[in-house]
Protein backbone atom coordinates (compact mmCIF):
# COMPACT_ATOMS: atom_id res chain seq x y z
CA UNK A 1 0.00 0.00 0.00
CA UNK A 2 3.05 2.53 1.25
CA UNK A 3 4.44 1.79 -2.45
CA UNK A 4 1.26 2.31 -4.43
CA UNK A 5 0.85 5.31 -2.56
CA UNK A 6 4.32 6.39 -3.05
CA UNK A 7 3.95 6.14 -6.98
CA UNK A 8 0.81 7.96 -6.80
CA UNK A 9 2.39 10.72 -5.40
CA UNK A 10 5.35 10.83 -7.65
CA UNK A 11 2.79 10.40 -10.97
CA UNK A 12 0.84 13.41 -9.47
CA UNK A 13 3.85 15.08 -9.18
CA UNK A 14 5.18 14.42 -12.77
CA UNK A 15 2.07 15.17 -14.30
CA UNK A 16 1.90 18.40 -12.23
CA UNK A 17 5.56 19.63 -13.17
CA UNK A 18 4.77 18.94 -17.23
CA UNK A 19 1.56 20.90 -16.33
CA UNK A 20 4.22 23.84 -15.75
CA UNK A 21 6.47 23.37 -17.90
CA UNK A 22 3.55 23.12 -21.15
CA UNK A 23 2.15 26.49 -19.67
CA UNK A 24 5.82 27.92 -19.62
CA UNK A 25 6.14 27.06 -23.24
CA UNK A 26 2.61 28.10 -24.02
CA UNK A 27 3.87 31.62 -22.28
CA UNK A 28 6.95 31.53 -24.81
CA UNK A 29 5.08 31.14 -27.87
CA UNK A 30 2.67 33.44 -27.33
CA UNK A 31 5.57 36.01 -26.16
CA UNK A 32 7.11 35.35 -29.46
CA UNK A 33 4.14 36.01 -31.15
CA UNK A 34 3.28 38.90 -30.31
CA UNK A 35 6.54 40.37 -30.57
CA UNK A 36 6.54 39.56 -34.59
CA UNK A 37 3.06 41.89 -35.17
CA UNK A 38 5.47 44.65 -34.85
CA UNK A 39 8.04 44.21 -37.25
CA UNK A 40 5.58 42.30 -39.38
CA UNK A 41 3.56 45.37 -39.69
CA UNK A 42 6.30 47.50 -40.21
CA UNK A 43 7.61 45.44 -43.46
CA UNK A 44 3.65 45.15 -44.49
CA UNK A 45 3.87 49.26 -44.43
CA UNK A 46 7.31 49.44 -46.36
CA UNK A 47 6.33 47.13 -49.23
CA UNK A 48 3.36 49.46 -49.75
CA UNK A 49 5.37 52.57 -50.14
CA UNK A 50 7.67 50.14 -52.67
CA UNK A 51 4.39 49.48 -54.91
CA UNK A 52 4.16 53.20 -55.21
CA UNK A 53 7.65 52.96 -56.87
CA UNK A 54 7.17 51.51 -60.53
CA UNK A 55 10.87 50.32 -60.54
CA UNK A 56 10.98 48.57 -57.57
CA UNK A 57 6.99 47.33 -58.04
CA UNK A 58 7.79 43.82 -58.77
CA UNK A 59 10.48 43.07 -55.55
CA UNK A 60 7.66 44.49 -54.04
CA UNK A 61 4.92 41.89 -54.90
CA UNK A 62 7.82 39.40 -54.60
CA UNK A 63 8.37 40.40 -50.41
CA UNK A 64 5.06 40.31 -50.16
CA UNK A 65 4.64 36.67 -50.92
CA UNK A 66 7.10 36.01 -48.20
CA UNK A 67 5.21 38.55 -45.77
CA UNK A 68 2.39 36.54 -46.47
CA UNK A 69 4.10 33.16 -45.19
CA UNK A 70 5.15 35.11 -41.70
CA UNK A 71 1.96 36.71 -41.19
CA UNK A 72 0.25 33.13 -41.15
CA UNK A 73 3.23 31.71 -39.03
CA UNK A 74 2.63 34.66 -36.24
CA UNK A 75 -0.86 33.45 -36.19
CA UNK A 76 -0.40 29.78 -35.90
CA UNK A 77 1.62 30.62 -32.76
CA UNK A 78 -0.33 32.75 -31.16
CA UNK A 79 -3.19 29.92 -31.76
CA UNK A 80 -0.98 27.20 -31.18
CA UNK A 81 -0.28 28.96 -27.59
CA UNK A 82 -4.35 28.87 -26.54
CA UNK A 83 -4.29 25.57 -27.86
CA UNK A 84 -6.30 26.44 -30.91
CA UNK A 85 -5.89 26.13 -34.66
CA UNK A 86 -5.97 29.15 -36.82
CA UNK A 87 -8.96 29.29 -39.31
CA UNK A 88 -8.85 29.40 -43.05
CA UNK A 89 -10.26 31.73 -45.27
CA UNK A 90 -11.02 29.81 -48.54
CA UNK A 91 -11.53 31.96 -51.84
CA UNK A 92 -10.72 31.67 -55.41
CA UNK A 93 -6.40 31.64 -55.81
CA UNK A 94 -4.77 32.27 -59.45
CA UNK A 95 -1.54 30.51 -58.77
CA UNK A 96 0.17 31.33 -61.58
CA UNK A 97 0.74 34.48 -59.97
CA UNK A 98 0.67 33.42 -56.90
CA UNK A 99 3.63 31.13 -57.85
CA UNK A 100 5.84 33.90 -60.04
CA UNK A 101 5.75 36.42 -56.83
CA UNK A 102 7.22 33.20 -54.78
CA UNK A 103 9.69 32.16 -57.39
CA UNK A 104 10.68 35.96 -57.67
CA UNK A 105 11.16 36.01 -54.00
CA UNK A 106 13.62 32.99 -53.77
CA UNK A 107 15.15 33.70 -57.48
CA UNK A 108 17.87 35.92 -55.81
CA UNK A 109 18.75 33.10 -53.42
CA UNK A 110 19.42 30.54 -56.27
CA UNK A 111 21.55 32.81 -58.52
CA UNK A 112 24.09 33.35 -55.15
CA UNK A 113 23.78 29.91 -55.28
CA UNK A 114 24.61 29.30 -58.69
CA UNK A 115 20.81 28.41 -59.90
CA UNK A 116 18.00 30.26 -60.73
CA UNK A 117 14.37 29.51 -60.78
CA UNK A 118 12.60 29.35 -63.92
CA UNK A 119 9.02 28.69 -64.54
CA UNK A 120 7.27 26.38 -67.61
CA UNK A 121 3.36 27.05 -66.81
CA UNK A 122 0.72 25.55 -69.46
CA UNK A 123 -2.55 26.01 -66.60
CA UNK A 124 -3.42 29.03 -67.90
CA UNK A 125 -5.14 30.98 -65.21
CA UNK A 126 -5.20 28.26 -62.81
CA UNK A 127 -7.49 29.04 -60.29
CA UNK A 128 -7.86 26.65 -56.73
CA UNK A 129 -10.06 27.62 -54.01
CA UNK A 130 -8.08 27.43 -50.44
CA UNK A 131 -6.41 30.23 -48.08
CA UNK A 132 -3.83 32.30 -50.35
CA UNK A 133 -1.87 32.79 -47.20
CA UNK A 134 -1.84 28.93 -46.77
CA UNK A 135 -0.81 28.08 -50.54
CA UNK A 136 1.45 30.97 -50.25
CA UNK A 137 2.78 29.05 -47.18
CA UNK A 138 2.87 25.64 -49.41
CA UNK A 139 4.98 26.91 -52.31
CA UNK A 140 6.80 28.99 -50.47
CA UNK A 141 8.52 26.28 -48.35
CA UNK A 142 8.55 24.08 -51.61
CA UNK A 143 10.86 26.58 -53.27
CA UNK A 144 12.62 27.17 -50.30
CA UNK A 145 13.75 23.62 -50.28
CA UNK A 146 14.41 23.31 -53.95
CA UNK A 147 16.84 26.26 -53.34
CA UNK A 148 18.02 25.37 -50.61
CA UNK A 149 18.57 21.45 -50.12
CA UNK A 150 18.39 21.14 -54.27
CA UNK A 151 20.16 24.14 -55.82
CA UNK A 152 20.62 24.05 -59.70
CA UNK A 153 17.73 25.30 -61.88
CA UNK A 154 14.65 25.29 -59.94
CA UNK A 155 11.48 24.27 -62.36
CA UNK A 156 8.26 25.34 -61.77
CA UNK A 157 5.72 23.68 -63.64
CA UNK A 158 1.91 24.26 -64.31
CA UNK A 159 -0.35 21.55 -66.04
CA UNK A 160 -4.20 21.00 -66.51
CA UNK A 161 -5.22 17.58 -65.04
CA UNK A 162 -8.85 15.97 -65.42
CA UNK A 163 -9.64 17.36 -62.06
CA UNK A 164 -7.53 20.12 -61.25
CA UNK A 165 -4.03 21.50 -61.33
CA UNK A 166 -0.96 19.85 -61.11
CA UNK A 167 1.95 22.00 -59.77
CA UNK A 168 5.74 20.41 -59.86
CA UNK A 169 8.47 22.32 -58.77
CA UNK A 170 12.02 20.28 -59.30
CA UNK A 171 15.56 21.32 -58.28
CA UNK A 172 18.75 20.07 -60.06
CA UNK A 173 20.40 19.11 -56.62
CA UNK A 174 21.00 15.74 -54.53
CA UNK A 175 18.37 16.86 -51.88
CA UNK A 176 17.01 14.31 -49.08
CA UNK A 177 17.76 11.04 -49.32
CA UNK A 178 15.34 8.53 -49.95
CA UNK A 179 12.38 8.17 -52.31
CA UNK A 180 8.90 9.70 -50.78
CA UNK A 181 5.17 9.50 -51.83
CA UNK A 182 2.76 10.59 -49.84
CA UNK A 183 -1.06 11.89 -49.62
CA UNK A 184 -2.19 13.70 -46.51
CA UNK A 185 0.35 12.99 -44.06
CA UNK A 186 4.16 13.35 -44.19
CA UNK A 187 6.45 10.78 -43.32
CA UNK A 188 9.78 11.33 -44.29
CA UNK A 189 11.82 13.83 -46.82
CA UNK A 190 12.90 17.07 -46.44
CA UNK A 191 11.76 17.34 -42.78
CA UNK A 192 9.58 20.17 -41.56
CA UNK A 193 8.90 22.45 -45.33
CA UNK A 194 7.67 19.67 -46.46
CA UNK A 195 5.48 18.51 -43.64
CA UNK A 196 3.64 22.06 -43.63
CA UNK A 197 3.58 22.25 -47.46
CA UNK A 198 1.96 18.93 -47.28
CA UNK A 199 -0.81 20.03 -44.58
CA UNK A 200 -1.11 23.31 -46.64
CA UNK A 201 -1.80 21.57 -49.74
CA UNK A 202 -4.39 19.00 -47.93
CA UNK A 203 -6.59 21.92 -46.56
CA UNK A 204 -6.97 22.74 -50.50
CA UNK A 205 -8.26 19.58 -51.06
CA UNK A 206 -5.46 18.49 -52.65
CA UNK A 207 -2.14 16.17 -52.27
CA UNK A 208 1.24 16.74 -52.03
CA UNK A 209 4.43 13.65 -52.91
CA UNK A 210 7.75 14.33 -53.43
CA UNK A 211 10.42 11.75 -55.50
CA UNK A 212 13.53 11.36 -57.40
CA UNK A 213 14.03 13.51 -60.72
CA UNK A 214 15.36 11.67 -63.90
CA UNK A 215 18.21 14.55 -63.70
CA UNK A 216 19.55 14.01 -60.57
CA UNK A 217 17.57 15.96 -58.18
CA UNK A 218 14.14 16.08 -57.08
CA UNK A 219 10.47 16.96 -57.80
CA UNK A 220 7.54 17.86 -55.47
CA UNK A 221 4.31 17.39 -57.34
CA UNK A 222 1.52 19.27 -56.03
CA UNK A 223 -2.20 18.05 -57.58
CA UNK A 224 -5.08 20.36 -56.38
CA UNK A 225 -8.71 20.41 -57.50
CA UNK A 226 -9.68 23.20 -59.22
CA UNK A 227 -12.44 26.25 -58.50
CA UNK A 228 -15.38 25.43 -59.57
CA UNK A 229 -17.63 28.14 -60.50
CA UNK A 230 -20.94 28.75 -58.56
Amino acid sequence: MIALAAAAVIGWCAAALLVVELRRRSALVADAAHELRGPLTAIALGIEALRRQPAARSRAEALAAELCRMEIAAEDAAAAARGRRTSTQPAPVALRDLLERTGAAWHPVAKRRGGRVTFDWRAEAALVRADRRRMAQAFGNLLANAVEHGGGEIVVRGRRTPGGIRVEVEDGGAGADGRVRVRRRWRAGRGRGLAIAARAVGQAGGTLASFESPGGGRVAVAELPADRPG
